[in-house]
């Protein structure tokens, strides 16, 4: 694991799932972290790895150079930037890890822009091991010279890509959104398919992945049969194409493809929940 190249502290909002993997890997890297967030046992997990805490939101925009804001929905992410623009001070920056609209991120950099105060998006996609490891892809929605001051950060986290302009990182996620969200149904009734004619599952998916209908969601099965039994991919899977579908449309783009797969989506996922667990979903696992 290389130590970080970026000396400046950074603050940390938000100590989800996502969040606390890479707050954690951004601590074991050198990198000063400061936290904040509402649940106290995150808040030690970290704290007990190297980071320091911070009691509010002013706090943290006291003490750090860069706020890195990993909260969810995109409402809490317009109340933390809206509470952190009292605080921020002329040269210091915003980078936006939750997946919002691009069109948020635009209107969010114009206002911080107004107090001197850069803001970009840079959300991530990758799996566990990525976060732990620091080797996930850091979407991020500017050019490599517009954000040079925080490169050494953004390569602390992963693997950065630059797309172009602001909002751009969003674009590349909710398009990733997308392309997976389609891949994963048709994987599930490709392997209800071979099923039918006796042919297992492990053995289907060896000749696929060998073949050009190969993916990283078929190389990463398990994790998403994991999910879908806790829920959580039929809950994100709705919420994802819904968000996709309404920001492409606000651009004169059709997603006929993401549509269908929102439309098909709940009997889909609900069918492979009854195979791998033997019963059907619970009322809290639907869409």
């Amino acid at each position: 694991m290389n130590e970080t190249r970026y000396k400046d502290v950074v603050g940390y909002v938000g100590l989800g799932n996502m969040g606390s993997g890479i707050a954690t890997h951004l601590v074991e890297v050198g990198v000063r972290l400061v936290v904040f967030d509402l649940n106290p046992e995150a808040i030690a997990a970290v704290v007990a790895k190297g980071a320091k805490s911070a009691g509010s939101l002013e706090e943290l925009a006291a003490t750090s150079a860069v706020i890195i804001v990993c909260v969810d929905p995109q409402k809490q992410v317009e109340r933390v930037v809206d509470e952190l623009a009292e605080f921020l001070r002329p040269g210091q920056t915003v980078i936006i890890q939750s997946s919002v609209s691009p069109a948020l991120v635009i209107e969010m950099a114009e206002t911080m822009a107004q107090k001197g105060v850069k803001l970009f998006d840079a959300p991530v996609s990758g799996s566990h091991e990525d976060r732990r490891n620091g080797t996930l892809s850091v979407l991020t929605g500017a050019t490599a010279e517009g954000v040079e001051a925080e490169r050494a950060l953004l390569e602390s986290i992963g693997r950065p890509l630059y797309l172009d302009a602001l909002g751009g990182g969003e674009v590349a996620k909710l398009a990733n959104n997308a392309i997976m969200t389609v891949t994963r149904l048709a994987t599930i009734e490709s392997l209800e398919f071979g099923r039918a004619f006796g042919v297992s599952e492990e053995n289907l998916a060896k000749a696929i992945k060998i073949s050009s209908g190969g993916s990283w969601v078929l190389d990463n099965w398990e994790y998403f049969d994991e999910q879908l039994r806790s829920g959580f991919t039929l809950r994100m899977s709705s919420k994802q194409s819904r968000e996709i579908i309404e920001t492409a449309e606000n651009r004169g783009v059709h997603m006929r493809m993401t549509e269908a797969a929102l439309e098909h989506s709940k009997i889909i996922h609900e069918a492979r929940y009854a195979h791998l667990t033997g019963q059907e979903p619970q009322a809290s696992a639907s869409i």
